[in-house]
């Protein structure tokens, strides 16, 4: 699948005073960003490489399923985009993560590291791989020790304000769990342990759950700072190189010293949720595909992101879809137009054989 790699830059804010303000720290600065699926992590990463100027700043993307769609969705910078995917940089890439940070720092003198975190990954196990030794966190002993060489700067959990109450609300509880938990919780621990809370979407969001959301966040996490933004356009110097992460605070939490002595499950397993990937080598129809999701998607898929390829039209369309709102938008136009295809993630509940097959009919049918 070609990247049309079309990314417009909303502001005219700078990174480059960021760092210069002060001597370069002994460690790199590490910023992470959380947020549940579809709530504009990547969309705000963008935003902030699009401001970076000249800075050397790394980037790392993690998806939890096989294809990282979201590599494919950043924009392109001077230092190499790292993919980990089929898995959380939380449990079961823990140590891929460090692997990888390592190679960084040996192979480039970096300003500065962004993480894009899965979207079910929680922030605190997260935090926790760059302030202990790999033999405290109970890894193999033989991976690289971070300690003193890099250090987190802030934990930032976006949130989708105009849907997040629908699924904090949500009735159902997380299949296979053994105590019968719901997807709030998982919201929950993202929001708790964040340094700062973007509520994104707030132009689609409707003001009492904005306020709503503010509430809450105050009552869980007081000491977050909080900011709204559309689209995630927000002012780099007000997320980067800010120094907000305080792991002392954070080991006198009571969850901090629960993280390490659970067991690992990974979030795949522990939220029942699994992935499914629809390719299709043949371009579809435009108005067959319009009018197949007049009628939405099954109410399993909770997210689902892609690019899709139309006939008698070189223009790359991104498939963006979350909860009730799904988009297509043309970005770019493909690299090499006979080599495109259609691929699609889908995120969800209940993927099993007849899911995938229900999925795989429904958008042939809009083959062209």
């Amino acid at each position: 699948m070609k990247d049309p790699n079309q990314v417009k830059d909303l502001t005219s804010a700078s990174t480059a005073d960021l760092l210069a303000a002060a001597p370069r720290p002994a460690s790199v600065p590490i910023t992470v960003l959380c947020g549940f699926l579809g709530a504009g992590k990547t969309t705000l990463l963008n935003q902030l490489l699009s401001q970076q100027e000249g800075q050397k700043i790394a980037v790392i993307v993690n998806e939890f399923g096989a294809v990282n769609i979201d590599a494919s969705l950043v924009v392109k910078t001077d230092e190499t985009i790292t993919e980990l995917s089929n898995g959380c940089i939380c449990c079961t890439l823990r140590g891929d993560l460090l692997q990888a940070v390592d190679q960084l720092l040996a192979e480039r003198d970096l300003d500065a590291i962004l993480i894009e975190s899965t979207g079910i990954g929680e922030p605190l196990p997260i935090a926790q791989s760059f302030c202990l030794s790999p033999a405290e966190l109970e890894l193999d002993p033989s991976l690289p020790n971070l300690l003193g060489r890099v250090h987190v700067d802030a934990m930032i959990t976006v949130v989708d304000a105009a849907q997040f109450f629908s699924l904090w609300n949500r009735p159902d509880t997380i299949e296979g769990d053994e105590f019968g938990r719901g997807f709030g919780e998982l919201l929950a621990e993202q929001l708790e342990f964040a340094d700062i809370v973007v509520l994104n979407k707030v132009d689609i969001a409707a003001p009492s759950d904005v306020q709503q959301l503010r509430e809450l966040i105050a009552l869980t996490n007081p000491r977050a700072q909080i900011m709204e933004a559309e689209r995630g356009q927000l002012d780099a110097r007000t997320l980067l190189n800010v120094q907000l992460f305080d792991q002392q605070v954070l080991e006198e939490l009571p969850a901090w010293g629960e993280e390490l002595q659970k067991e690992h499950i990974p979030e795949s397993e522990e939220f029942g949720l699994s992935t499914f990937v629809y390719r299709q080598a043949r371009p579809l129809d435009v108005t067959k595909l319009h009018l197949l999701l007049r009628g939405g998607l099954p109410s399993n898929i909770i997210r689902s992101k892609g690019w899709v390829r139309f006939a008698d039209d070189d223009l790359a369309t991104l498939w963006n879809h979350t909860g009730k709102l799904l988009a297509l938008e043309g970005t770019g136009y493909w690299a090499d137009p006979q080599q495109a295809v259609t691929e699609v993630v889908f995120i969800g509940q209940h993927l099993d054989d007849q899911a995938r097959q229900t999925l795989t009919q429904m958008l042939d049918s809009a083959v062209a």
